[in-house]
């Protein structure tokens, strides 16, 4: 069993902090985070990954990381990092004029057989949102955008299963849910053996809670789905726990990235400063 992290830098904690006075609900404490870790490293070994490429996250314990560069597969590393930019976003979404939406966007084009979620391209499918936001209305160049891919494990009612990927975003945009909507809409036609006739790919709600919104876009589970209907027939799905084989792709998925990599920003960008707005032409 790997063991745990010998201690944390409480520096690496200040966003979190800052998280919980404004009421987000999924900021893991110190605790979860060493279990979640520890978790994760136990999953490889049992795998019999190769530890070359997992070893490294033996000595992560966010700001005190000996390496160069992290992996979105340290528990640490990577809540540092999607922390701070739930905070600095949430300042700058705050600022704007105009309403505040919670966007969420399936596009099942991307969705991928299980085996296969290293498939997944993330610059894709991020390129694809930036071309429908080049073609909005003049009034999205004032538009500021915090996202994340996110990863669910669905299952089907006649037993099949796949990953599914999909984009969650807190958009401030001076537009109403309408618009957002066909603004966001992916251009491609679902495949029709993967969705049922109610199916919906962009789903607008109002915001209400900005930073617990910006908090649940960058969770960091995978979340198993499963199929279920109801008296009338209708649809829906409830949760279910992963299956191993499952959560140890999605553990390896992580591996393969840097933190922040799945993070989507709009309007905005990354600096040495943190998140700023980003200068429009």
């Amino acid at each position: 069993m790997p063991k745990p992290p010998e201690k944390f830098d409480r520096h690496a904690f200040g966003d979190a902090k800052a998280l919980r006075r404004l009421g987000v609900q999924r900021v893991q404490t110190e605790e979860e985070l060493t279990a979640f870790h520890v978790a994760r490293l136990a999953r490889f070994a049992r795998a019999g990954i190769d530890e070359k490429q997992w070893q490294h996250l033996r000595g992560c314990r966010g700001a005190e990381c000996p390496h160069a560069t992290c992996s979105a597969a340290c528990a640490f590393g990577e809540r540092k990092e999607l922390n701070r930019v739930v905070r600095q976003t949430r300042r700058l979404l705050k600022a704007e004029p105009g309403s505040l939406h919670f966007v969420t966007i399936i596009d099942p084009n991307y969705f991928l057989e299980p085996g296969h979620l290293n498939e997944l391209s993330i610059s894709g499918l991020f390129q694809s949102v930036r071309r429908r936001l080049r073609d909005a209305p003049e009034n999205w160049r004032s538009a500021r955008i915090i996202g994340a891919v996110d990863i669910a494990y669905d299952r089907n009612e006649d037993g099949r299963e796949w990953w599914a990927p999909h984009l969650h975003l807190a958009v401030a945009v001076d537009a109403d849910a309408k618009e957002v909507r066909r603004v966001l809409m992916p251009r491609r036609p679902a495949p029709p053996d993967l969705v049922g006739r109610k199916f919906r790919p962009v789903k607008v709600k109002p915001v209400t809670e900005l930073a617990n919104a910006i908090g649940y876009i960058v969770k960091p589970t995978a979340d198993g789905r499963e199929a279920t209907f109801d008296k009338r027939g209708n649809k829906d799905r409830r949760p279910f726990k992963l299956p191993e084989a499952a959560q140890l792709e999605h553990d390896l998925w992580l591996l393969r990235m840097k933190p922040r990599e799945r993070a989507f920003l709009g309007g905005m960008m990354k600096s040495r400063g943190g998140v700023v707005p980003r200068n429009r032409r």
